[in-house]
Order: structure tokens, then sequence, then C-alpha cells
């Protein structure tokens, strides 16, 4: 499956950098996060799943979908085979969940929208839903947000943004019930809209260009210690050859 995964992700990458440009918010700080994650999102329109495919770096993202498209047999093993987990939203299969959870155990990434559905209102929150939190308390996995700044549209540029972590050290281990779901869902909540703030802000200061300067400046400075080091490194061989 990660091979598969990692196929098309490579042979899809240039056509989905045309049909959903993008700008990501602290894109270098989600390679630093480590295994058994449970990435939280919006979810604003179809494209998400597009912007989270191809949006983060990385291996295989294991990603819940209704059961209502799985469609055929055909359409059904495709998304099966790049990681996609089907639930019925109205009867949660136990095998399903199991699926989940054991897939953050073993250290994948598993994506959910905990709003449940597209949000067609606004870009305001909807009420989230307890799931993500199941799985992340059963899982012990490291949440992190991950935000649409807005409704995609084909050929037009979106923004999405990285979020801290989502600290539920004092969750794990407690018993999973009605109480502890609330508070972890609702860490989430704060985090999301924490990190849709702090997106806004980065879109509207046009954060992407600080970041390409920054970068250009560490690449520099990167070039010049490795310019000094090649010219000790040369002076000393020198010296040890004139020595004998």
């Amino acid at each position: 499956m990660k091979a598969w995964f990692m196929f098309l992700k490579i042979i899809l990458y240039p056509i989905a950098a045309i049909l959903c440009p993008r700008k990501i918010m602290n894109k270098d700080k989600y390679k630093k996060y480590g295994r058994g994650q449970l990435v939280i999102s919006n979810h604003l329109s179809w494209m998400d799943i597009l912007y989270i495919y191809f949006g983060l770096p990385g291996g295989l993202k294991r990603t819940l979908s209704k059961k209502e498209n799985e469609g055929n047999k055909l359409q059904s093993a495709l998304m099966r085979s790049i990681g996609v987990i089907f639930v019925d939203r109205d009867k949660p299969e136990l095998s399903s969940m199991r699926t989940c959870i054991n897939a953050l155990k073993d250290g994948q990434t598993l994506t959910i929208c905990p709003e449940g559905t597209r949000n067609k209102v606004n870009r305001e929150l909807q009420p989230l839903h307890s799931g993500a939190a199941l799985f992340s308390l059963k899982g012990n996995a490291q949440v992190i947000p991950y935000v649409v700044h807005h409704k995609g549209k084909l050929f037009h540029r979106n923004y999405l943004g990285v979020g801290d972590p989502v600290d539920l050290s004092d969750l794990y281990g407690k018993r999973t019930d009605e109480a502890t779901l609330a508070e972890a869902t609702e860490r989430f909540r704060i985090a999301l809209q924490k990190t849709l703030d702090e997106l806004d802000v980065w879109v509207e200061q046009k954060g992407w260009k600080k970041a390409n300067k920054q970068r250009k400046k560490e690449i520099k400075a990167d070039s010049r210690i490795l310019k000094r080091k090649y010219k000790a490194a040369k002076k000393d061989y020198a010296r040890s050859t004139h020595s004998k």
C-alpha cells in the first residue's frame, strides 16, 4: 500500500500542483513531528483531500471517508489501495474503528475531519464529533491541526496551515468516557481555531514571502559555513602533506 501510494503521489504531484496550487504555513514544522499522527482538519470542499495528500510531506496517510463515497467495486478498491477507510456515519462498524486505532498504534498517519461533513455554511468551525478524540486516545496518537483557509477552487491558489500538537498527555490512560472525549474534542476545536486565526494573519501578511527570504538567508549561511570548513580542511591537508 505504501509503495503504491508513493508511486501515485510522485506521478500525480505535478498535476496536483496545477489543479490545486497552494502555500503552506509551517510546512517544515510538520516534518519534525513523530510517527503515529492523527491529523485533524476543517472541511470546506472535496478538494481538501488533495490538500492533505499533496500538501503534507511524507508517505502514506490513511484517510476517513463516509461509506457513501465508496462507489462501485473498482472505485472502492482503488480508494482503499491509497489508504482510505470507509466509515458508516450512522452506524460505525467496530472493524473500521479498530482499523483506525491500529493504524495509529502502528505509527501510521490518520487524517480526519472532526466536523463530520463539509461545511457548506461559512468558514466558522461547525460542532466537532468525538470520533477523532476516541481514535487519538485509544491509539496514543500525536494530534496535529491542519487547516484550509477557504473553499478550494480548481486552478486557484489556496492557503493551508500546520498548527502545534494538541496536548492530551493528561488524558492518555484515562477511561474514555463521555467527559474525557468531550474534553479532548474541545481541545481539538481550540487548536483548529487557533491555527485558522494564525493562518489568516499569515495570508494577510504574505508570510510565504518572508519564509522564502528566511530560507534563502539560511541557505547562504550554510553555504558560507561549508566554504569555511572546506578552506580549513584544505589548509590542514596542505600542512600535513608539507610536514611529511
